[in-house]
């Protein structure tokens, strides 16, 4: 995440020590599926992706959904990965998105 400023956390504080369930790619949309610490399952759609990088992504134990800096009129949004250590990790450059539960 260096050389990128935080702007906001995003979607429920269940999300802190949620899962990632699946990460779907078609065409310009993505959609991230994560269970919540309490069990509960959401899933982000997000839409005009002009990148993902994905490592090892599902089964990951999220610390937090944050947004960085980005040129306008992208968002970034990183699945940051409570273990340190591990190498997994989830990153999506996109246009707009959506949480649905």
């Amino acid at each position: 995440m260096s050389g990128s400023l935080f702007v906001a956390h995003i979607g429920n504080p269940d999300f802190h020590d949620g899962t990632v369930i699946s990460v779907l790619a078609k065409a310009d949309r993505v959609s991230v599926v994560i269970q919540g610490q309490s069990g509960r399952t959401y899933t982000l759609d997000f839409n005009g992706v002009t990148r993902l990088a994905s490592n090892r992504a599902e089964g990951m134990t999220l610390y937090a959904v944050t947004e960085m800096e980005a040129p306008q009129p992208l968002r970034r949004f990183v699945f940051v990965n409570w273990d340190e250590k591990d190498d997994a990790s989830l990153e999506v450059t996109a246009r707009g998105f959506g949480i649905s539960q």
